[in-house]
């Protein structure tokens, strides 16, 4: 069976079909005019690969208590301030309309020797399921990192999707948090 190759013209749009699947697809496509002019997937991967998160969601990462203060023994949640999945984006590579996907992974250093990875962006009091959360057993200052990591896929016209093949990688982003004591409260 021949490989299906996929190939775009730079300066034409015109096409021909040189191979039939024996469905009736065409399997191989070639572009009428001069090579030069030719853009593979495989030229718009090369270039995606290169700095495509630029168009990945920038962190915004923050925590709850929002005061940056937070008490020992009782949890903390984290929030990247992304979407767990980048929404379809259109962008011009090489003059190619190109539509991006994402699905990111976020890992969270909450302490010096405490890394925990999470594929979802983070956790509020609210949520049902609180899943991005660390709880301190002792007082004292503490910078949290954020690193976010995103696996990419890009289609071209009704060709795709192709896996990105270097993730985007952002941070770490630096959280400073003060863990303290709870004091006694008297009342009446």
């Amino acid at each position: 069976m021949k490989r299906r190759t996929t190939v775009l013209c730079a300066i034409t749009t015109m096409f021909t079909c040189v191979a039939l699947e024996p469905a009736g697809d065409c399997a191989e496509l070639v572009c009428i005019g001069d090579d030069s002019d030719v853009v593979t997937t495989a030229d718009i991967g090369e270039e995606l690969r290169r700095d495509w998160e630029v168009w990945v969601p920038k962190q915004r990462a923050s925590l709850q208590p929002v005061n940056g203060k937070t008490l020992v023994d009782l949890p903390t949640y984290f929030d990247s301030g992304q979407p767990q999945r980048m929404p379809a984006t259109s962008v011009r590579v090489f003059d190619t309309e190109v539509i991006l996907t994402a699905e990111g992974e976020w890992e969270w250093t909450f302490e010096p020797g405490v890394k925990r990875n999470f594929d979802v962006p983070g956790s509020k009091y609210d949520d049902p399921n609180p899943q991005v959360a660390y709880t301190y057993e002792t007082a004292g200052p503490r910078v949290v990192e954020l690193t976010t990591t995103w696996w990419g896929r890009f289609r071209v016209g009704g060709f795709g999707p192709y896996d990105i093949e270097n993730p985007a990688t952002q941070g770490p982003q630096r959280l400073d948090l003060q863990v303290v004591e709870s004091g006694p409260v008297l009342g009446r």
